[in-house]
């Protein structure tokens, strides 16, 4: 037998209810939603992991086989040199990961139109660049700085007889962690700035590569305004090493850093016109 039940008779135990999410927040879950979907319901999730634990993984084991090897080479300065490879390696090369596939993440929905269609519903400008910061932030956090620390710390745990300390390990994962935060925030903020994807590329590739190979010529009054001594600093804290002067300023500036290019790319893209 068929039941057929008619709508008054649903509305009258259970009344539909409108649901109004006005300012910053509107249409943020369905936005969140949908850029949460790219990362975890395609295969861009196990690609992205399968990348950083080939770069940064393999590399590091590469480099315990050979310290093993050597004549010579202390316990001690085996788990320096692996680490300082992982972290300082793991910094330049996510951060260019980073800004290769966040570059178009709002361009290409301008150049599109997607983003004008989008801007046409109840959704906020806001919304729209703060669910891609999320999505973003949360996918290269999982695959390319927690999963990838992880294995090194079992390896570390299995294969140095002098083990890692647990809450050092993961003060320095934190600053590479702000380090790539710092990066995905500069993308955003340029993607709202620019309407191609040449100038957001070069900026901050430029920005990483001058860090690694000119950081020396800079004065420390500039060096502190910058993020490239994230690496150094969490090398130092990982493995107890001393800290460079004043290294709680780059710290400090490099997370304020991500909060001004995230609000300036909130007050640009509110300002569009589409």
């Amino acid at each position: 037998m068929t039941t057929i039940v008619r709508i008054e008779e649903l509305t009258e135990k259970r009344p539909l209810q409108p649901v109004v999410v006005g300012g910053w927040r509107g249409g943020l879950d369905n936005l969140l939603y949908k850029e949460l979907g790219q990362w975890w319901r395609t295969r861009m999730w196990w690609v992205q992991l399968i990348i950083w634990v080939f770069i940064l993984n393999g590399i590091t084991t590469i480099v315990m086989i050979e310290d093993s090897q050597t004549a010579g080479m202390t316990t001690a300065q085996q788990l320096a040199d692996v680490v300082q490879v992982f972290l300082l390696m793991g910094a330049t090369a996510i951060s260019i990961g980073v800004v290769s596939t966040v570059q178009g993440a709002i361009v290409s929905e301008k150049q599109l139109g997607t983003a004008a269609w989008v801007m046409s519903k109840p959704a906020s400008r806001q919304a729209f660049v703060l669910a891609k910061a999320v999505a973003h932030g949360l996918g290269f956090m999982v695959t390319a700085v927690l999963v990838p620390a992880i294995i090194l710390f079992s390896q570390t745990r299995l294969q140095v007889v002098l083990p890692l300390s647990l809450l050092s390990y993961l003060g320095g994962v934190g600053l590479l962690a702000l380090s790539m935060l710092f990066y995905l925030a500069l993308t955003l903020m340029l993607g709202t700035l620019f309407n191609n994807r040449g100038p957001i590329t070069g900026i901050g590739v430029a920005l990483v590569l001058s860090g690694l190979f000119f950081k020396g010529m800079f004065p420390p009054a500039v060096l502190a305004v910058t993020p490239w001594l994230l690496p150094d600093i969490s090398a130092a804290v990982t493995l107890g090493a001393p800290l460079p002067d004043n290294w709680y300023v780059s710290v400090v500036i490099s997370g304020c850093w991500v909060v001004v290019f995230t609000a300036v790319a909130l007050w640009r893209f509110k300002r569009e016109e589409f």
